[in-house]
Order: C-alpha cells, then structure tokens, then sequence
C-alpha cells in the first residue's frame, strides 16, 4: 500500500508520507481526546448534532481539496446516513 501510494503521487517522498501519517494519527488523538473532554460538559443531544456538523464539514473538506463532484445518488446517500446518524443520537438520549 505504501508503495502503491508512492508510485501514484512522485511528489511525495517516503519520509514525507511518514509525516503525514504522524500528522494524521496526532490530528486523530486530538480529536478523541476533545470528544472525551466535550462529554462531561455538554448535553448529549448538542453533543450528537455538534458531530453531524463534523462529519459534513469533513465531507464538505474533503470535496474541495480533493477538486471532486459528488454525484446525486451519493449525495443522497450521504445526506439519510448523517440524518440517520444524528436522528439516531437524538431519540437514544431522549428514549434514555
């Protein structure tokens, strides 16, 4: 996989690929660390929809800096998962 990922993007070197994964894992731990320190503070249900804004942000990210277009059908697709998801978060705590 590393190699493959290498011999597609000549850009990057293997000590550079070795940065991003440290960078990526780092960026990874804070986020759980964040979340762990987010839940003792806030109620579950902002909790829920603050993570649905986080995931279409990360969607909306990705889409730009990688330049690609998302076709309707997985839009679509993409739009009843985060709904789902945070429908979801929502009625647990509620029903809990």
């Amino acid at each position: 996989a590393v190699q493959t990922c290498l011999d597609t993007h000549p850009n990057v070197t293997p000590g550079g690929l070795a940065v991003l994964a440290v960078v990526s894992g780092l960026f990874h731990y804070l986020n759980n660390e964040v979340m762990y320190l987010t839940l003792g503070k806030v109620h579950p249900v902002t909790l829920a929809v603050g993570n649905t804004i986080k995931r279409i942000v990360i969607i909306l990210a990705s889409l730009l800096v990688l330049g690609e277009s998302m076709q309707p059908l997985a839009a679509a697709g993409a739009t009843v998962a985060i709904l789902g998801t945070c429908g979801y978060g929502i009625l647990k705590q509620r029903l809990a």
